[in-house]
């Protein structure tokens, strides 16, 4: 029976077919405990705090979740904004081809006072004046320029004048060339300046992710006040911090009150079925079997902070076989 120890549940089906028929289902939703910090602090400071005396800052995704925060804030009469684990990534730039990161190029080409990430919304980059890189809103409509990698010097670089949004100008790069264009360099930059004064304003690969969990969770569906986010304020470095039950965002460096939040670890037990023809009292295969199943959950992004291993019986056995094994025609289930 393997054993997993998990800081995020989630519901899993799975079936090892390549040795072993067999199929999991674990299912369940692990609470948040969130406390409310009542000592003002910086969105980096706060994150530093909350890792290193709790989980992470507070993550709140589910109706339970906005429950648990809500209660929490009331219990220490809390009347201001406040930090959660929302964050602008505003450090994330990189390249479409190959997903190279610019801060491992080291050359830019920025203009001045860019990137500045206006109205919180502005997460591609276009060339313009002089050709220097700006920041701009991914669905604005651009010309764009492609790179084909079956070229050299110039000619690996074509400017398209159609105007499309960022992601349509990647798509069409991606299908008929190798990618949108990357400025590596000085004389990549001076060909593609070029370009860009022939047909204007002109996307190129550079772009980045936004808003994120602080503690990595993948759903990004958040809840934003009216009007929010909008970086009102025109600076590289939002936060967001939560009042009356919707976020915000917000310069950073503001201090404020804030949550953090602790997962308790989990431990499933699963019971499995197999069917098979090795022997599964051989060490070997047992290991097997088990890295199968880690290889299941990775592939569903569900083994990050989980430990799975074998629960060995009083016996000192894992299995025990079955006198009438039922017919197994897929997958037998087990809980």
């Amino acid at each position: 029976m393997p054993i997993l120890s998990n800081m995020k549940q989630k519901h899993l089906v799975l079936c090892l077919t390549s040795l072993f028929p067999v199929a999991i289902s674990i299912l369940g939703d692990i609470p948040h405990k969130y406390d409310l910090i009542m000592t003002p602090k910086s969105w980096p400071d706060a994150q530093n705090y909350c890792r290193t005396m709790y989980s992470d800052l507070a993550t709140v995704i589910s109706d339970s979740d906005w429950l648990r925060l809500n209660k929490e804030a009331a219990s220490k009469g809390l009347a201001a904004s406040a930090w959660v684990g929302v964050y602008d990534d505003y450090t994330s730039w990189c390249w479409s081809l190959n997903d190279l990161r610019l801060k491992d190029v080291r050359y830019t080409s920025w203009n001045s006072g860019q990137p500045n990430n206006a109205l919180s919304i502005e997460a591609c980059v276009m060339l313009s004046t002089s050709g220097k890189w700006f920041d701009t809103y991914c669905k604005f409509l651009r010309a764009f320029i492609c790179y084909n990698d079956s070229f050299s010097g110039a000619d690996k670089f074509i400017g398209i004048k159609s105007l499309v949004t960022w992601p349509e100008a990647q798509a069409y790069c991606r299908t008929y060339h190798t990618d949108l264009a990357s400025s590596l360099n000085s004389s990549d930059q001076i060909i593609l300046t070029q370009i860009r004064n022939i047909q204007g304003d002109s996307w190129v690969g550079l772009y980045r992710d936004t808003w994120k969990w602080s503690d990595g969770t993948t759903n990004l569906k958040f809840a934003w006040a009216t009007g929010q986010p909008d970086n009102s304020e025109r600076i590289m470095g939002s936060c967001g911090s939560v009042n009356n039950g919707f976020f915000g965002d917000e310069p950073c460096t503001n201090l404020h009150y804030f949550f953090c939040h602790t997962i308790p670890p989990m431990r499933t037990y699963i019971k499995l079925q197999l069917k098979s023809n090795g022997n599964v009292f051989d060490p070997a295969l047992q290991s097997s079997i088990l890295e199968l199943i880690k290889q299941k959950l990775e592939q569903r992004g569900m083994l990050e902070a989980t430990k799975v291993t074998w629960r060995v019986q009083p016996d000192g056995n894992i299995f025990h076989k079955k006198k009438a094994p039922p017919v197994i025609s897929e997958c037998l289930t087990g809980v």
